[in-house]
């Protein structure tokens, strides 16, 4: 299990959820970590837990335009990055015409545009290597009424990993994309989330599982991974219905949106 050690491993999102659970993952397996997110104390309590390993923490939002920028420059002050988590996101759960302007902005920016430039700096190092993880979501194989622009950003985030896998086939670096279904995190209760039906419930997965199954898939060179038989399937399925079945269907099992969208909390 010491397979990653003398390789750093820059992970986004890692104060909480699937990113916090992948970094645990690379620190058992000998990984040294820089851990990005906007809550200064949620990542001194995730770096608490990667025991033997060193973390850095930068405090950062990658949501507004130069976070990007500012993450990398803070990442690489320690030294190259070998390991590429992309797992900072977030959705808002409610209708597009219902949500403010200002959060769309930022969702389209976390999700896809500093996830691309984050890529983009790890790919221009010095002779690059290593791994690509894109954290995308089901979400990415159909259209979801009450979360547009998030499933949309999602799909992005897949084609893109996908394409970028090909791309890099036969070189030192490897793209995974991995797409969750539901995960027993925070994301939720940010999102405003609905009374979930019982299939969206019996799917969820632990974020530990998640992060196991990423990482695995990562040191496998996967292309891209469903974690979860029933997200399998659900993925698979929407292949066989017309794609306005599938978008009504998964409203359904999403259910309504809660009456508050929590607001988003500011970097620490």
């Amino acid at each position: 299990m010491a397979e990653l050690t003398g390789l750093r491993a820059l992970v986004t999102g890692g104060s909480s959820g699937i990113g916090a659970a992948i970094a645990r993952e690379l620190a058992a397996r000998g990984a040294d970590l820089v851990l990005t997110a906007r809550r200064k104390d949620a990542l001194a309590q995730v770096a608490a837990s990667c025991a033997g390993v060193r973390v850095d923490l930068v405090v950062a939002d990658l949501g507004v335009e130069q976070g990007a920028e500012e993450v990398w420059a803070a990442a690489i002050a320690g030294g190259p990055i070998d390991l590429l988590i992309n797992n900072a996101g977030f959705g808002a759960f409610r209708a597009f015409a219902l949500t403010e302007p200002t959060r769309d902005a930022e969702m389209c920016q976390l999700n896809m545009t500093s996830l691309v430039e984050l890529t983009k700096r790890f790919l221009a190092q010095d002779r690059p290597r290593g791994y690509i993880v894109n954290i995308a979501s089901i979400g990415a194989y159909q259209s979801v009424p009450n979360m547009a622009l998030y499933a949309a950003s999602k799909a992005f985030v897949r084609n893109f990993t996908e394409g970028l896998h090909d791309e890099l086939r036969g070189s030192n670096i490897s793209a995974t994309c991995i797409c969750p279904g539901g995960t027993k995190t925070a994301f939720h209760a940010a999102a405003g989330a609905g009374d979930y039906s019982w299939l969206a419930n019996a799917s969820m997965m632990s974020a530990e599982s998640v992060a196991s199954i990423a990482v695995r898939a990562m040191l496998a060179k996967k292309r891209n991974v469903i974690p979860g038989l029933i997200n399998k399937l659900s993925c698979f399925g929407v292949r066989l219905v017309p794609r306005r079945f599938a978008s009504w269907f998964s409203a359904r099992v999403l259910g309504k949106p809660k009456l508050v969208l929590p607001a988003r909390k500011a970097a620490a």
